[in-house]
């Protein structure tokens, strides 16, 4: 029997081994991978990190487990690590500023002033003096200069509320120039002089030679001046020509839409109307609906707005209407105004009739200008229609004169 068990593991062993494998690793992941139970410390973000969020699993605080996220912010120095960041911030500094300048005793290029440090949570804040020199971005404007200069670079580190302030000695050296650079700026320097001493005369001489080398001069290509004026006098005209055309098309656009909700309100008048309420509480009502509803702006529904808040402020009725319908500057808003007006006179049922009609006349222009601008737009639709054309016109014929030579 045991010879038999012992043939048996024997053939099978590689079998074996792959169960017993497979059992290691289901108790390793198990225990490791797949345990996520919390010891109940959270590890928060560096200082230079941003604040997050972690999503754990509670038991025990309901039946069951409940999936929340917890809010986690950044580390905070303490006043210890604060003094020791904004020493390491000042070593970083004092490296990263010179830029490549070999030092910030002999600076003759740009600065590299940061405005943070981002590894150790600071922000830095720059004072270069009045910036005749340096300015706030690191520039350095050392080309006049004739011999170097010190300054005195001011620096304050921040984290939160606490901030230290420190001065940094510097020196500024004339630019460093070329041969050619240099032989420039003696050239200009001598001619500066000249024009100094002969300040009373009506003019001066350019010398003829300077250092041994015979000169040679000439004027500039002269530019016509003229076409500077013409030309704007040109783009005066031209931007006077695409205001007023602006101004058109904006109220060729407010009559179109104007015409557009035209039957809109009238409806709207006719139901509020037809429901029983008067003439003032149906133009509420309509406003109402349209700042509750439209996000959009309407140009008749805001002047209706304008018209409610003067008839709130004890405007007459008349009055109030007779100037949305001049307003509008359409003769069919000046109708609806003066059938309002009428209401007064007449009654309501009358102005329900009135109003009816209107509606009718009112969709049917509606239709009109909704055919008129599916005319225009087939109206643009032919210059591209007619290029298209005119490229497959060239592609036949094109080959076709192209055999007869």
């Amino acid at each position: 029997m045991k010879k038999y068990l012992k043939q048996i593991f024997s053939d099978k062993l590689k079998y074996w081994l792959i169960v017993i494998t497979g059992f290691i690793l289901f108790i390793v992941c198990s225990t490791f991978l797949n345990n996520s139970k919390l010891s109940g410390y959270i590890q928060r973000p560096y200082v230079d990190e941003d604040d997050t969020e972690v999503k754990i699993e509670v038991e025990g605080l309901l039946e069951g487990s409940q999936k929340i996220e917890i809010p986690v912010s950044k580390r905070v120095y303490s006043n210890e690590e604060v003094k020791e960041a904004m020493k390491k911030g000042m070593d970083e500094i004092l490296k990263i500023l010179p830029g490549e300048n070999t030092s910030l005793q002999d600076i003759t290029t740009d600065l590299n002033p940061v405005s943070e440090l981002s590894d150790l949570g600071l922000n830095v804040k720059w004072d270069f003096g009045d910036g005749d020199i340096i300015d706030v971005q690191g520039k350095v404007d050392n080309e006049n200069l004739g011999e170097s200069v010190d300054i005195d670079i001011g620096v304050t580190l921040s984290y939160e509320s606490y901030e230290e302030s420190y001065v940094i000695p510097a020196r500024v050296m004339p630019k460093p120039m070329s041969a050619d650079e240099s032989l420039i700026k003696r050239f200009k320097d001598y001619i500066s002089v000249a024009d100094k001493k002969s300040a009373g005369e009506s003019g001066f001489y350019l010398p003829e030679s300077f250092e041994g080398k015979k000169l040679v001069y000439h004027l500039e290509d002269g530019i016509n001046f003229h076409l500077i004026w013409i030309m704007g006098i040109i783009v005066a005209i031209l931007l006077y020509l695409r205001e007023k055309n602006n101004d058109r098309q904006k109220l060729e656009k407010k009559k179109r839409e104007l015409l557009k909700d035209y039957p809109d309100i009238v409806s709207k008048l006719i139901v509020f109307i037809g429901a029983g309420l008067s003439v003032r509480q149906s133009w509420e009502g309509i406003v109402k609906d349209y700042e509750s509803e439209n996000k959009e702006k309407r140009y008749a529904y805001e002047e209706m707005a304008k018209s409610l808040a003067r008839l709130k402020t004890g405007t007459q009725e008349n009055v109030v209407y007779k100037e949305f319908g001049r307003s509008c500057l359409l003769r069919q808003y000046m109708k609806l105004a003066s059938l309002l007006e009428q209401n007064r006179k007449s009654g309501i049922s009358t102005l329900s009739t009135l109003l009816g009609m209107e509606s009718q006349s009112a969709w049917e222009e509606r239709l009109n200008l909704a055919k008129r601008e599916g005319e225009e737009l087939n109206t643009k639709l032919l210059l591209p229609l007619f290029m298209m054309l005119l490229i497959v016109m060239m592609m036949i014929i094109v080959p076709a004169l192209l055999i007869f030579y």
